[in-house]
């Protein structure tokens, strides 16, 4: 935890949040919100404070604390600094959700409190204490979790339209946020992906009757960053969006009514960015849903996604290109769907490892022993091997692992 975030840290902040130069913190109670694996990308720190707001009343507050990976070597964070993620989500949350939730009409995210450029930090509400709970990542969510995820992201998203449609007006563009997982900048994180690629074909290698696919990943991966770049690149006959960017169970936050899903609010945009919607559908249907989800609903998950995106459009009064229909809105998604090789493959094994040797973004990024090691440990899980078995022969079967799919035979 970071040394800096004091009491009278949090006091100044709650001061000015407030606006109330009388209020004093009384007592503060920081500890860790998630454990090794939880979270790759920052600190999360859960924090109960009470203060005194100087007209005699006691005020007890719940709040979570996002700070920096601040012990990170050098090269670590050499390789993580073109995606800028600290700063974009500061600005998101800061500059873009408040727009989004007026034009939604509905909360999207935690309410923050406090931004702390100097050091990449976000002070907000603690959701668990508004009745919001992270459902269990290694259960994965079901249709009635994936249903309302894709209604909420859906809302936000054409906000989003609608607010670039108005980015003329105002002189801040949506699309400056360009740098997703794959970007023209920098493929710094080819370590990363390549790695679990290769640690993926290996594991396969030595499952009988899967040496086929595995020689197909073998022979995809000096093709893999520039078909993952392609997918990240807008379309012009799209109607692009600001997408999550990282879109799976941990990076929500549920309410229940008699059991029931009945809200859920995103968190964490460090890796959004301007394009296309069905990415985030590829990500969270390839990484956080019940096999039945992804092997049997996936079209119907399109369809939950693309109502609600429509409506919405047409309430907000969006002027941009005709409007898709389903079948052109599938269409779209099967002209991304290399990503879900991505999200199957690669991610699902990471968010839902279990090995908590290495199991950080340092061991990620390096191609290195130590990190080698960690990405063949991922596929050691027995929870995933149902799932890559499935996926393979079935991304096989739709030409997604022909490094020339999108060329002409």
């Amino acid at each position: 935890m970071a040394a800096w975030l004091s009491s009278e840290y949090l006091e100044n902040a709650l001061r000015r949040h407030y606006q109330n130069p009388k209020l004093r913190v009384e007592s503060v109670d920081i500890k860790p919100a998630l454990g090794k694996g939880e979270n790759y990308g920052a600190i999360l720190t859960r924090i109960r404070l009470v203060y005194s707001d100087g007209l005699g009343g006691q005020v007890e507050e719940h709040l979570i604390a996002k700070t920096t990976l601040e012990d990170e070597d050098a090269e670590t964070r050499k390789k993580k600094a073109p995606y800028d993620i600290y700063n974009r989500e500061l600005e998101i949350y800061e500059q873009v959700l408040p727009k989004l939730q007026k034009l939604a009409g509905e909360q999207l995210c935690p309410k923050v409190l406090h931004i702390d450029r100097q050091r990449g930090a976000l002070i907000m509400e603690d959701l668990s204490y508004g009745g919001f709970v992270m459902a269990p990542r290694l259960h994965r969510l079901d249709e009635q979790h994936v249903s309302l995820v894709l209604r909420k992201l859906a809302k936000m998203q054409a906000a989003s339209a609608v607010l670039e449609e108005h980015a003329k007006d105002n002189n801040f563009s949506l699309t400056k946020y360009d740098r997703g997982f794959f970007n023209r900048y920098t493929e710094s994180f080819s370590a990363y992906f390549l790695g679990c690629l290769k640690s993926c074909a290996s594991h396969l290698k030595n499952q009988p009757e899967y040496e086929s696919q595995a020689k197909l990943l073998e022979d995809l991966a000096p093709h893999y960053m520039g078909l993952g770049l392609r997918c990240f690149q807008p379309e012009d006959s799209h109607i692009n969006v600001l997408t999550h960017g990282d879109l799976w169970t941990n990076n929500m936050m549920f309410k229940y009514k008699e059991g029931v899903p009945s809200d859920v609010l995103l968190i964490d945009f460090q890796y959004a960015f301007w394009g296309s919607p069905t990415l985030d559908i590829h990500h969270l249907l390839n990484t956080s849903a019940v096999e039945r989800v992804r092997s049997e609903l996936q079209i119907k998950m399109r369809c939950v996604y693309h109502d609600v995106f429509v409506r919405e459009l047409r309430r907000l009064g969006f002027k941009g290109q005709r409007l898709h229909s389903r079948k052109q809105f599938h269409l779209e998604s099967e002209q991304k769907r290399f990503y879900a090789v991505h999200c199957g493959l690669l991610l699902q094994p990471v968010l839902l490892n279990t090995d908590e040797t290495d199991a950080d973004f340092a061991a990620l990024l390096s191609d290195q022993p130590r990190g080698m090691n960690m990405k063949r440990r991922l596929y050691l899980n027995p929870d995933i091997h149902d799932s890559i078995r499935q996926l393979v022969v079935q991304f096989e079967l739709e030409g997604l692992l022909d490094p020339r799919q999108y060329e002409a035979l």
